[in-house]
């Protein structure tokens, strides 16, 4: 497929599939697209360990790059390795240590917005 032949949807649908192939844990997808947000999608996960949380970050950015010429805007956090934000324009991607996400608790603030008709959408369970 090629770069601008994604939609949002099948952009973060992708992305979803790349953290499951390495496990990453507790996904969840928030729908943007009916507030004022700078992205349509915001997709959350968490890692079991700084490794973890690199490797997938490498497998995202790598996959992506490789089999759909698509790079991020931008990428945030590597060097730290606890959260690390990943800008793919319509899909923002934050991956977390577990300890991080239960810290900074963006659900909170997303699942606030969903009375604004922002849905969150768990993919799958950390326990998978």
């Amino acid at each position: 497929m090629q770069p601008n032949q994604y939609t949002s949807k099948e952009l973060q649908t992708k992305i979803v599939t790349l953290l499951e192939d390495l496990k990453a844990q507790d996904i969840q997808v928030f729908n943007m697209s009916e507030s004022a947000a700078i992205a349509e999608y915001i997709v959350i996960c968490h890692g079991t360990s700084s490794a973890h949380l690199n490797g997938i970050q490498e497998h995202v950015y790598l996959t992506m790059k490789k089999e759909d010429s698509i790079l991020p805007l931008g990428v945030e956090g590597v060097k730290e390795q606890t959260w690390i934000l990943m800008d793919y324009n319509s899909v923002i991607l934050h991956l977390f240590l577990e300890e991080e996400r239960q810290f900074y608790q963006l659900e909170e603030i997303f699942s606030k917005s969903e009375r604004d008709s922002n849905v969150a959408i768990d993919v799958n369970n950390s326990n998978s």
